[in-house]
């Protein structure tokens, strides 16, 4: 994809909502809703759509769970291989072909989807260059990113209790499955250490959200803080601040 004369968001976007294992086909969809209506006022034109790269909630589990295990795995080299990274490739192809015209995709993943999102903006990249796909990952597991997409990737996760040195620590177990690590040399004596934040997104934002893996997206009691904020409210003020400053539309 060309690179623009400045960092501003293109005319027209194409806004993907990626979805996890088993996912019903409406879970996404206020959320999808309520970041398309934000890049409309933002002065962008938009089409936004849902996608299962594993299989939606009619699928057999095993197998979903069986291809985002292999996704999650795979090296930053090895992204070409990823399932639902190519699955997630192909809507984009065919909606490029259906409509005439190129978009800039902007990739929201939940839970695997998020993995998934990662591999298909790396594969974008590779094969079109310019500026890298922004990715947002929201409860998503660990896998590892390519140095080059680092800074375009936020990951959202549910925030629990402080560990001992004042660090948040996530309460959704499945943010807590694959490593954003990697080896590398130590700067002292040339041996091999393990970086735990090798791999990492630049940006990791804890969000306060009431329930559990499957409550990020949730806009009515009883997922809703002392303050009146439901869960969706706080996902998309998380997501569409930093969206807004990637793409300068603040």
């Amino acid at each position: 994809m060309p690179s623009g004369s400045n960092n501003s968001i293109r005319p027209d976007v194409s806004l993907y909502l990626i979805a996890g294992v088993k996912t019903a086909p409406h879970f996404m969809e206020e959320f999808r809703q309520e970041l398309h209506g934000k890049l409309e006022s933002a002065g962008a034109a938009v089409r936004s759509r849902l996608l299962f790269p594993y299989g939606d909630w009619t699928r057999k589990a095993v197998p979903q769970l069986w291809e985002i295990r292999r996704d999650i795995g795979l090296a930053p080299r090895n992204a070409a291989k990823s399932i639902g990274g190519n699955r997630v490739l192909e809507a984009i192809r065919s909606d490029e072909e259906e409509t005439g015209s190129r978009r800039r995709p902007i990739l929201v993943g939940h839970s695997g989807g998020g993995v998934a999102a990662v591999h298909a903006a790396q594969l974008l990249l590779e094969r079109e260059g310019g500026r890298p796909s922004p990715v947002v990952m929201v409860g998503a597991p660990r896998c590892r990113i390519a140095p080059e997409l680092r800074s375009s990737v936020l990951y959202v996760f549910a925030e629990g209790k402080s560990s001992g040195a004042g660090r948040p620590r996530p309460s959704d177990p499945v943010v807590r499955l694959g490593t954003f690590g990697g080896w590398e040399a130590s700067r002292r004596f040339r041996l091999p250490v393990w970086n735990a934040g090798k791999h990492a997104p630049a940006e990791r934002r804890p969000v306060p959200i009431l329930g559990g893996h499957a409550d990020y997206f949730r806009s009515r009691p009883p997922f809703v803080s002392p303050e009146g904020r439901t869960n969706l409210e706080l996902i998309v003020e998380e997501a569409w601040r930093w969206l807004a400053r990637h793409e300068s539309l603040e």
